[in-house]
């Protein structure tokens, strides 16, 4: 018998972690091509997604609570 072992590819732009509540608004961790993570945030007001160079860790995103299901209908199809 064979093992099979199952995973998930890497691929750049494919969200990690997220989207979850942080202070002001929410946050998300998407993969880069490098197999790296970069920590994004969600402009309110175009409803895009914009590179979180303002402080924002992995570990305060990786333990802020989720985002409430709701919204992300409509915030999603704008991404």
């Amino acid at each position: 018998m064979k093992a099979q072992r199952r995973s998930v590819e890497n691929l750049a732009g494919r969200v990690v972690v997220g989207p979850k509540k942080l202070r002001d608004g929410y946050a998300r961790i998407v993969s880069q091509k490098d197999g790296s993570g970069r920590i994004e945030k969600l402009d309110m007001a175009t409803g895009t997604w914009l590179d979180a160079r303002d402080g924002v860790t992995f570990s305060e995103v990786w333990s802020a609570p989720p985002a409430p299901f709701s919204p992300w209908a409509a915030i999603d199809r704008k991404s």
